[in-house]
């Protein structure tokens, strides 16, 4: 597996864990009163918030990357960065994703 690949792989799981958090805490302040922990520490929140929405433009980038090298098909690119987007679902969309590419790389080397 190639570095881009890798580096795709391990940004998506940071990004997905990084999600998991950004949507958790959005809801435990919802759900809270002021005084609760989330909302007393909502500035330390927006921080990872604009964390996660610099380190999701350069997924998408790496998937763009990805996209170009192996020939993926429209729809699939599209899916790809789509389900990124959904917490849980995006380590699934990571697996689908890795597993093109060890597909192409290992129909690169029987041809």
């Amino acid at each position: 597996m190639n570095k881009v690949a890798v580096a795709y792989r391990v940004l998506a799981y940071v990004v997905g864990i990084n999600l998991i958090f950004v949507i958790g805490a959005w809801l435990a302040q919802l759900s809270t009163d002021d005084s609760s922990w989330w909302n007393r520490n909502s500035g330390a929140i927006g921080v990872v918030d604009m964390i996660h929405g610099y380190l999701f433009m350069g997924l998408l980038v790496l998937i763009a990357v990805l996209a170009r090298r192996h020939r993926w098909q429209p729809a699939f690119i599209i899916t790809t960065m789509l389900l990124a987007t959904i917490p849980f679902v995006s380590f699934w969309a990571e697996h689908r994703a890795t597993a093109a590419v060890h597909a192409a790389d290992a129909s690169q080397l029987t041809s």
